[in-house]
């Protein structure tokens, strides 16, 4: 006799998610036409295939992963015995900035200790072959941004991602590994230890539930999640090509807050910085933690408590 798998709201998501060319437009789309995603999957091809933007072979797609519902079930079942929770766009604990971008992941797979997802975080980035002052300064203003609440936000790579969270670790905060692989091909595997780090008391995000690669498009798209989360996104050190760049953008594109590190003239691995300045972003400079802070939070007034310490970050 076969086991009747009971199947959770979860796996309708995860199964949508699935499917290749599926995403928060086209979700939107199938729920305006058939209420629920349940509905979704109990529809005939032609009435999918009839709406704007598909067509029959991504409506057959999308029935033929409704046909696998147990196994997404299953799947779920089997991350959650390793840690690894799904949580679909709907979920109260999904993040709530996140839910604010126009491409925002249908499912997040999360593993770590962290309850819920802060709304006070920030995204500290830059370019994996950093200065030795470049490693200081992340590590130095995470610990103190962390010290005052704030969640750290970064893409566990070699470099700056490295000392952003352990900047935050070093605070005993909280600190958010997003990662352009699957949680359990953790990139690159020198960061293991730093991974498990991140879990006692922060967590791991990754929109890939199974065997995914960090390929360069991955990495590239993961740097949505990064800035999503966040309030705002602090560059370090990047020249104009480093993906550092790219999450400034997506910041940007997202109506979040973009500062840039400012240097002294002529030192390397500062022309991306420049480039942000020149189209907006805020210099910013380490003495005075709690000016950075209040223009960072500025649209969440009454909401954050900034505490007055004797910390240096000055806005300029």
């Amino acid at each position: 006799m076969v086991q009747r798998v009971h199947i959770s709201k979860c796996a309708y998501w995860l199964a949508l998610a699935s499917v290749d060319g599926v995403g928060m437009k086209k979700l939107k789309q199938l729920i305006a036409r058939f209420d629920s995603l349940e509905k979704v999957f109990e529809a005939s091809l032609s009435q999918i295939a009839c709406l704007p933007r598909f067509n029959p072979l991504l409506a057959s797609k999308i029935l033929q992963a409704g046909r696998r519902l147990n196994n997404f079930q299953r799947q779920i079942d089997w991350l959650k015995s390793r840690g690894i929770e799904i949580l679909c766009f709907e979920d109260e604990r999904y993040p709530t900035l996140l839910k604010e971008i126009s491409d925002a992941p249908l499912i997040l797979c999360k593993k770590g200790n962290l309850k819920k997802f802060s709304k006070h975080a920030v995204a500290i980035v830059g370019t994996r072959t950093p200065t030795k002052e470049g490693l200081a300064v992340t590590r130095k203003l995470a610990m103190l941004l962390a010290s005052e609440g704030c969640v750290i936000v970064s893409g566990l790579a070699k470099g700056i991602d490295t000392a952003a969270h352990k900047g935050a670790i070093d605070a005993n905060g909280v600190t958010v590994g997003v990662l352009g692989c699957d949680i359990q091909t953790i990139y690159p595997k020198e960061n293991i230890p730093l991974a498990n780090s991140i879990c006692a008391n922060g967590t791991l995000v990754s929109e890939h539930p199974f065997d995914t690669q960090p390929t360069s498009v991955n990495l590239m798209q993961r740097n949505r999640i990064i800035s999503g989360i966040s309030l705002g996104t602090i560059v370090i050190e990047a020249n104009e090509d480093d993906g550092a760049i790219q999450t400034a953008r997506f910041a940007q594109n997202q109506n979040r807050r973009v500062y840039a590190y400012h240097w002294p003239s002529n030192r390397p691995l500062t022309s991306g910085l420049l480039k942000l300045m020149a189209d907006g972003a805020t210099g910013i400079k380490i003495s005075n933690v709690s000016n950075l802070l209040a223009d960072l939070l500025k649209t969440e007034e009454g909401k954050f408590s900034i505490e007055k310490k004797d910390k240096q970050l000055e806005l300029f």
